[in-house]
């Protein structure tokens, strides 16, 4: 019978929250500002860029399985997940560093080997640490107040990449352009990486409400082919976060080409993540009401109407864009808490039917193909606007900026409509999970007592 716990104290929320804030400062930046400042700053090929970005994901492939393997199956006196999570902290900070304080001269090896070494970093930290939210409570709804706070943080991390950097070049003239954003940004990632991870290694616990894992992985990765709720809330996740990367890795350049805002990108963003944070408490409290599920689908319905609106914007229509982006913000703010609460559901499920440790192996498939989609679209969407014709560095005419907007919306449009009618048929609710949950205990009893 699984064990059940009286709900977390709000500071051990928070402190297990810290780390995805400095996290969100070594990640974003990447999709965010490196194929605009590697391309227009210091000149690479806007094509090579995305496809080393492409390669540096995929090279998580090999990094996520077996991080995820191995963690389910640590044992020691510092728990499963917390000595993955200090090693990959240090390799993440130094690796953003590197990759965002770029010299003159760079190279594509450059950034392909920082590249490929933030990602392993990324990949230690973020695994062992989701598997560890997924195990800490097993409570519906204080499943989603853990991720909810998670994502509170991260979504300050977001508004630190943007806001930080704003007020530098407000206050001290350097800050503004996207290159220099990315260079305040890695020194903040330096420095906040290790202390912040290191507050929640010694302030949170470490539950092993799982046990171990002794099951062979290709066993695990069978049973999980066959776990039906967990492929739909996959696909459906994967395709909101491929309409989200899609769009991140051409933001910078609609919002300088299209719209004219090369100097106010990052002040225009701050309405969508401002947004974020502001939205996420509603989501979270409206879940708890309607269900994980609906509100899920409520977020990506508003996605899908307000998306198109960016193909009405043009030159100088700053305000509107900064409008449209917050309503954005607001669709967005419920992204990851609820699919990453509904995925500690069905985790549950998969732990308790197989009788040992299988969070790790989960995160593991999650943060792959999440990292892949990303990839995916860095390798389609760039090389796609260079195929149609526009260039960073030339001159376009009305016609290439229009199919840069085309390019910009459609795509991402169709991915979150796609997303909303696979979630419609993901099956766990709160109801649905007490049942299961009630089979379980009686199947654990039967078998206790014939031992």
């Amino acid at each position: 019978m699984s064990e059940m716990q009286t709900s977390l104290k709000r500071r051990t929320l928070m402190a297990f929250g810290l780390p995805e804030y400095a996290v969100y400062l070594a990640s974003i930046p990447v999709v965010l500002y490196l194929p605009f400042v590697y391309s227009r700053d210091f000149g690479l090929d806007l094509t090579d860029v995305g496809l080393i970005l492409m390669v540096g994901r995929i090279s998580d492939v090999i990094t996520d399985p077996l991080i995820g393997y191995i963690s389910d199956r640590t044992k020691g006196r510092f728990g499963k997940r917390k000595p993955w999570i200090a090693v990959g902290t240090l390799i993440l900070m130094i690796s953003a560093y590197m990759l965002f304080n770029p010299e003159a001269g760079v190279t594509n090896t450059y950034l392909l080997v920082w590249a490929i070494l933030l990602w392993l970093g990324w990949t230690m930290v973020n695994i062992p640490y989701y598997a560890w939210g997924a195990e800490i409570s097993d409570d519906y709804d204080e499943r989603t107040r853990i991720t909810g706070w998670r994502q509170f943080f991260g979504f300050l991390g977001n508004v630190s990449v943007l806001f930080i950097p704003v007020a530098s070049g407000q206050l001290f003239g350097y800050g503004s352009l996207p290159s220099e954003g990315l260079t305040i940004i890695g020194g903040m990632a330096l420095v906040g990486l290790p202390i912040l991870v290191g507050f929640t290694l010694m302030l949170v616990p470490e539950p092993n409400r799982y046990g171990t894992a002794h099951t062979p992985i290709f066993k695990h990765l069978k049973s999980m082919r066959k776990n039906g709720s967990f492929w739909l809330l996959f696909v459906a996740f994967m395709l909101l976060s491929l309409g989200t990367g899609w769009g991140s890795a051409t933001f910078m350049l609609f919002a300088t080409f299209v719209v004219g805002a090369e100097a106010q990108t990052q002040a225009i963003l701050l309405g969508y993540y401002g947004a974020n944070v502001i939205a996420l408490p509603f989501w979270v409290k409206l879940s708890e009401r309607i269900g994980k599920k609906e509100t899920w689908m409520a977020g990506g319905i508003l996605f899908v109407i307000v998306t198109p609106f960016f193909l009405l914007l043009g030159d100088g229509d700053l305000w509107w864009f900064f409008l449209i982006l917050a309503f954005y913000g607001i669709a967005g703010g419920n992204f990851s808490a609820i699919s990453m609460s509904m995925k500690a559901d069905v985790i549950e499920i998969a732990a308790r039917r197989s009788g040992e440790n299988v969070s790790g192996a989960y995160i593991a498939v999650w943060s792959l193909g999440s990292k892949l989609v990303i990839a995916i679209a860095l390798g389609t969407a760039l090389p796609l606007l260079g195929y149609l014709g526009f260039d960073p560095n030339g001159e376009n005419t009305a016609e290439q900026l229009r199919t840069l907007s085309y390019v910009y919306v459609l795509p991402p449009w169709l991915f979150y409509a796609t997303a909303v009618v696979i979630l419609w048929r993901y099956p766990i609710s709160r109801m649905r999970l007490d049942r299961i949950r009630v089979a379980l205990d009686k199947r654990e009893a039967r078998l206790g007592a014939k031992t």
